[in-house]
């Protein structure tokens, strides 16, 4: 069986290949118009870049972070969904690479790196021992270095699992490892939410910011996953797995993480219009002038209500046609959110419009098609399928998909 399963999985290995190289294409293409305009505009480009990066890095984090949690509870949509997510933990060093042009442009992205805007500011006088140009970057590497080694061993641990019939210590590991490794990436995920995004804005706090962000990681994971999922469930092996039951448990998944971003940002808005406390109030006061408030406006319907009404329901909900569209949306509904937080704090007042520089098009664009084609290669290198798990049979459930069918 695992030889059938292996040669089923490589024989779309020229799929992968033919959308990887599509994605290598646009990817390339955004690098280089992203390049000519860092040569016009530098200080546009980091910002453009710093929206994209954390936008993409979004879709790896949230993979791992899904992953964590099969490994923790279990599931038949676990096991349907590993490969796709461990290949999404693999485009990590990507990222890494790719991030250090926020790096390069601190002094251009952050007010905390101008000495002559710290000094005589009590606020980020008291915040210099943390926001400081060398502590960001320990703190850089360090985040990259914990995230790549759990996710190194998550991988390592999945391929020894797929040689080894007889040996469970690969699965019981990666179960052991889930746990603390959960919390690690919740607080690494904190610290690098408030360093690259909220410390845009060092006068402003809010403790609910990071849960945020680590949810919209979540989101933006599943949706791609139905993205990805869908195509594949029509075709050997994934289609005795991706049944159209697993498709509304991950449908399910989504809509719950829906509820909870719309909880905690209802939340934050709420707290903090409660307080009305001006370090605090003037963020939303920012994004609710000029043409930020349709922004805001759209979020509302279409990242949270239009989701949630299509979603509720488990009839609309196993139409599959109505899950791709949802899922397409809320992958263009987390750019805008990550965009809402993001361009605001970096007009410095000069203007309330929200239409988008062309490089806040651009550099996403390209980082994605970049993202992709890691993503795609990773893919293709492993059954689609995990070999050996001992938690579940695959002839099992294969028959049970046949009686579904």
């Amino acid at each position: 069986m695992n030889d059938e399963l292996q040669r089923q999985s490589e024989a779309l290995a020229s799929q992968f290949d033919t959308k990887g190289r599509r994605a290598l294409v646009v990817g390339v293409a955004g690098i280089v118009l992203a390049g000519v305009g860092y040569t016009t505009d530098a200080d546009h480009f980091f910002q453009s870049w710093l929206i994209g990066f954390t936008y993409w890095l979004s879709l790896t984090l949230g993979c791992l972070m899904i992953l964590f949690i099969h490994n923790l509870a279990g599931g038949r949509w676990g096991f349907a969904l590993r490969r796709l997510l461990e290949a999404g933990t693999r485009t990590l060093p990507l990222m890494f690479v790719l991030g250090l042009p926020v790096l390069a442009g601190m002094h251009s992205l952050y007010e905390w790196t101008h000495a002559e805007h710290v000094v005589g500011d009590e606020f980020l006088e008291h915040k210099a021992p943390y926001l400081n140009s060398t502590f960001f970057i320990i703190r850089y590497f360090a985040c990259f270095l914990l995230w790549g080694g759990m996710v190194a061993l998550l991988n390592r641990w999945s391929g020894q699992q797929d040689e080894s019939a007889d040996d469970t210590s690969p699965t019981r590991r990666m179960q052991i490892l889930s746990g603390p490794g959960i919390v690690l990436f919740v607080l690494l995920c904190t610290i690098a939410s408030v360093d690259w995004l909220m410390s845009l804005e060092p006068h402003w706090f809010s403790t609910i910011f990071s849960a945020i962000y680590i949810i919209g990681q979540a989101l933006m994971a599943w949706a791609f996953m139905v993205l990805v999922a869908v195509p594949l469930s029509r075709q050997k092996p994934l289609n005795a797995l991706l049944t159209n039951e697993r498709l509304r448990d991950i449908g399910t998944f989504m809509l719950g993480f829906v509820m909870l971003w719309a909880y905690t940002s209802f939340s934050q808005l709420l707290i903090i219009w409660a307080g009305n406390l001006p370090e605090e109030i003037t963020w939303y006061y920012t994004r609710l002038q000029g043409s930020w408030v349709y922004v805001g406006y759209g979020l509302i319907g279409f990242h949270f209500a239009v989701p949630f009404l299509l979603m509720v329901s488990s009839r609309i909900k196993a139409r599959v046609q109505v899950l791709i569209s949802v899922a397409l949306g809320l992958m263009l509904m987390r750019f805008l959110d990550l965009y809402w937080i993001t361009a605001p704090a970096l007009q410095h007042g000069e203007s309330h419009s929200a239409m988008p520089h062309w490089l806040d098009l651009v550099v996403p664009v390209g980082i994605g098609g970049i993202w992709l084609y890691v993503f795609f290669g990773q893919l293709k290198k492993r059954s689609l399928v995990p070999l050996n798990d001992p938690r579940f049979d695959f002839e099992a459930l294969a028959a049970e998909a046949h009686e579904e069918h």
